[in-house]
């Protein structure tokens, strides 16, 4: 990124990282401003988590939102998200939803958004991750169990329930299983990982490898090292309470063990 001009070359990473149908799609979806939006208030310290769907970013996240640091780490950059906060505050772009979301989930110590290929898409398109590129912190989170979670996205897409707060759409049988749809799954969760990962390498961006499982392990060890990661002080008390109920249960279990028993 060194001597190309500003933002010339994160446009190319972008562009040879993502799909082009995946960029437009999205950058038709926000209301852009007209002109780059000032991101001069944003924290010095800016965490992006990366994800691919059902990798417990909203596990991660929450853990986070307990410090002192951040007021909520959501998927600040998701279009839907930042459509409703446009609409709620009276707001004439996604531009100005995403400042509003800096100033109300972040704190003057720091922000954090997280993002598969769709949020990170909408920062681009933004301008934010121009702005902050040279400094955010980034972490890659995963699974270290791809199959887990490709059933645990096959599930969510026959419930409609992608995240605990929700309410099911329609419950899900064990004779709802399709090796056919859970394969998809698996492959486009491979796929995700590695636009994301190519992009990092493109533009150099040093980034913390994470899994979802050592997580759930031991808590308060991501949160102490994600916050010195940022330059911040861990709490002097852990809180891991978090209002989230865990929807995979022995569906799940037996659509993985029946996927690696070639069923």
């Amino acid at each position: 990124m060194s001597d190309d001009e500003p933002g010339t070359a994160l446009d190319d990473h972008m562009r040879a990282s993502f799909s082009p149908s995946l960029l437009d799609r999205i950058g038709d979806q926000l209301t852009l401003p007209e002109s780059r939006p000032d991101y001069r208030e944003v924290p010095d310290r800016v965490l992006m988590i990366l994800f691919a769907s059902r990798a417990g970013s909203t596990y991660a996240g929450h853990l986070l939102a307990n410090t002192p640091h951040f007021q909520r780490v959501a998927e600040s950059f998701n279009p839907a998200q930042l459509s409703k906060i446009r609409a709620d505050e009276g707001l004439a772009d996604d531009g100005e939803a995403l400042r509003w979301m800096i100033a109300n989930r972040g704190t003057p110590r720091a922000f954090a958004g997280k993002c598969g290929e769709p949020g990170l898409a909408s920062a681009w398109h933004l301008g934010f991750l121009d702005a902050v590129i040279d400094r955010v912190t980034v972490v890659l989170l995963k699974r270290r169990d791809s199959l887990a979670q490709a059933v645990s996205l096959f599930r969510a897409e026959l419930s409609g329930r992608f995240h605990s707060p929700q309410k099911a759409q329609q419950q899900v049988r064990v004779d709802q299983y399709d090796r056919e749809k859970i394969a998809v799954h698996h492959l486009i969760i491979e796929q995700v990982y590695g636009s994301l990962t190519r992009f990092l390498e493109r533009t150099g961006k040093a980034y913390r490898t994470l899994y979802y499982e050592d997580i759930c392990a031991d808590p308060e060890a991501f949160v102490r090292t994600t916050c010195l990661d940022l330059d911040l002080e861990p709490p002097e008390e852990f809180d891991g309470k978090v209002r989230l109920e865990i929807l995979r249960d022995e569906i799940n279990e037996e659509w993985v063990d029946r996927y690696r028993s070639g069923r």
